[in-house]
């Protein structure tokens, strides 16, 4: 055997042992829910080689969110004791609930929300016409995110950041917006005589990245600044969810500067 077929046995060994490890993983209950989301794109973990536009504590923080062991009362399923949240007196204070469910932290949760909406406005500034930013629209009064407009496309874009609780749950969000605002979608249709499009725009709380939407990012934006996008839509939303957990914890409100 020479010297390339040697490597490229080794190299089938290596990547078979690595998809049976990550497969395992997956496979628990309790660490493969967010780990399944953030291994279906790699944007979801561009951090890792070079920690672009994620702080120490962030770094910190998702490792531990991903696999579920954060210290909180009803986190995983071997804790015992009591579960309600510290906060609110939910019954259960998972990470799920302390990162996209506690109602004392919905100004935190659209703020979130936001920081990826104005990524998308600003990426679809050189290219689309913005009709409108979270106004009400037809007969229902629905407030999508944005309504874009390029030649005789309409692009419906609503963003939604739910927790990384398995890809059927990105499934899910994707499902219920398109049902959402699908009168809406041919209310504008018909107004404007053109094809309207409900693009629902999904970044999990833990930074995972849904591939449904490079779909829509080839649209948006170059090849090369939607490299760039990615990964500050999931740098984003690790911080955003790292600081509500600290405050959660800790009772003060954390403050940081998004990156440009």
């Amino acid at each position: 055997m020479g010297r390339k077929q040697r490597r490229a046995v080794m190299r089938t060994v290596r990547d078979t042992l690595r998809l049976g490890r990550s497969d395992a993983l997956i496979a628990k209950p309790d660490q493969g829910r967010a780990v399944e989301c953030a291994a279906a794109h790699a944007a979801s973990s561009h951090f890792l080689k070079e920690g672009d536009f994620t702080r120490f504590a962030d770094w910190r923080f998702v490792h531990r969110a991903r696999l579920n062991l954060v210290p909180l009362n009803g986190s995983s399923s071997w804790r015992v004791g009591d579960c309600r949240c510290r906060r609110c007196g939910y019954t259960n204070e998972s990470l799920a609930h302390v990162v996209d469910h506690c109602m004392r932290y919905t100004g935190l949760y659209m703020a979130r929300h936001n920081s990826v909406v104005a990524r998308i406005k600003k990426a679809a500034s050189a290219r689309f016409e913005v009709l409108s930013e979270n106004q009400a629209l037809g007969d229902q009064g629905l407030r999508p995110d944005l309504v874009l407009k390029k030649g005789p496309n309409i692009y419906i874009v609503d963003v939604t950041v739910p927790f990384d609780n398995r890809l059927a749950a990105f499934e899910v969000a994707v499902a219920e917006k398109r049902a959402k605002y699908e009168e809406l979608r041919a209310w504008l249709a018909a107004r404007h005589g053109c094809e309207a499009v409900v693009v629902p725009f999904i970044v999990g709380a833990l930074g995972s990245w849904d591939p449904a939407n490079d779909a829509f990012l080839k649209k948006l934006c170059s090849r090369s600044y939607g490299t760039l996008f990615r990964k500050l839509c999931v740098s984003d939303a690790i911080a955003a969810s790292r600081d509500i957990y600290i405050e959660h914890l800790s009772g003060v409100r954390q403050v940081r500067e998004l990156p440009s």
